[in-house]
């Protein structure tokens, strides 16, 4: 019961914004003219901020575990190796393709996993999860890109997806974030707490327009996209990178960050990035929501799974 807390406390106010979201659009409050600019707001400011000072923040001098590093790393890229040959099999609109990938391999880690880490450490140190979200956020976000990329021209070359990392405002904050923090550039703490401010506004303002653009006749059109996404990234994603840690006997404040990691929701920040680089938008909307609802129950199975086996 008490990680059914943990993990609905963590769920509901994602959902009271969504809810809200929801209600604006039904009273008309905004034009969807207002809407995608706030969303152009998101891709091209408040998210590469909240990456960023993600980084800025994260005190790699705290327990460090090369090996959990590695593995997380390495999974990652072997599960974006694989619904990436899938996903090209199975499914031939591009605009899907890479909201399909995407969904299925980027968690929220910061947003929704990180208030859940800390509650299962419950006064343990937290120093493996920061790292790891130092590392996996920003890897998460290049593999999206090239996700929304790869599948859009059938003669895609190396020098083409380079070049769209390249001068994608996410990587750009991504490799200033990890100079700055390697250099130990100190902000004055006036700006950063200003930078720290847009970064938490990430969430909200990305929810309620995700809620005012929900579409439920869209889930019609794209029921099997969007039970593939869940079903990979509820289920299949949690029980390779979590079995695979589980295996190589990863225990306590190690396991907990790759339980978040590999069995966490569709990150929010999916559906900004998917509507402006031509991705189905109501695709990555659903999957947003339909995951993160979702989580709460798989997740806790799987918490549940470790817990019995004396491994937190």
């Amino acid at each position: 019961m008490d990680n059914f807390i943990i993990a609905f406390n963590a769920v509901m106010p994602l959902m009271i914004y969504l809810g809200v979201g929801y209600f604006i659009n039904k009273l008309g409050w905004m034009s969807n003219k207002s809407l995608q600019e706030l969303n152009q707001l998101i891709f091209k400011l408040l998210l590469p901020i909240n990456l960023f000072m993600n980084i800025y923040k994260t005190d790699i001098s705290q327990a460090f575990k090369l090996d959990v590093l590695i593995y997380a790393i390495l999974m990652a890229l072997l599960i974006f190796i694989l619904f990436l040959i899938i996903i090209a099999k199975i499914e031939k609109d591009p605009a899907k393709q890479g909201v399909m990938l995407q969904g299925s391999i980027r968690s929220n880690f910061v947003l929704f996993g990180l208030p859940i880490a800390v509650s299962l450490l419950n006064g343990r140190d937290i120093g493996m999860t920061t790292i790891l979200i130092a590392a996996l956020v920003p890897l998460n976000n290049v593999l999206s890109i090239i996700a929304l990329t790869i599948y859009k021209n059938r003669n895609f070359n190396i020098k083409e997806l380079v070049l769209s990392v390249l001068k994608n405002y996410m990587f750009i904050a991504t490799v200033l974030g990890i100079v700055v923090r390697l250099i130990g550039i100190r902000m004055p703490v006036f700006f950063a707490d200003a930078l720290d401010g847009l970064s938490g506004s990430i969430t909200p303002i990305a929810l309620l327009i995700m809620g005012a653009t929900f579409n439920f006749k869209a889930i019609t059109e794209s029921f099997k996209q969007l039970t593939f996404i869940i079903t990979s990234k509820l289920i299949i994603v949690p029980i390779l990178g979590i079995g695979g840690a589980i295996l190589l006997g990863f225990t306590g404040e190690n396991l907990i960050p790759l339980i978040i990691f590999f069995g966490g929701p569709v990150a929010v920040s999916s559906y900004p990035m998917a509507q402006n680089m031509g991705g189905d938008g109501d695709l990555a909307n659903q999957a947003v929501v339909f995951t993160t609802i979702l989580s709460m129950f798989t997740l806790i199975i799987f918490i549940t799974i470790a817990a019995n086996l004396g491994i937190l």
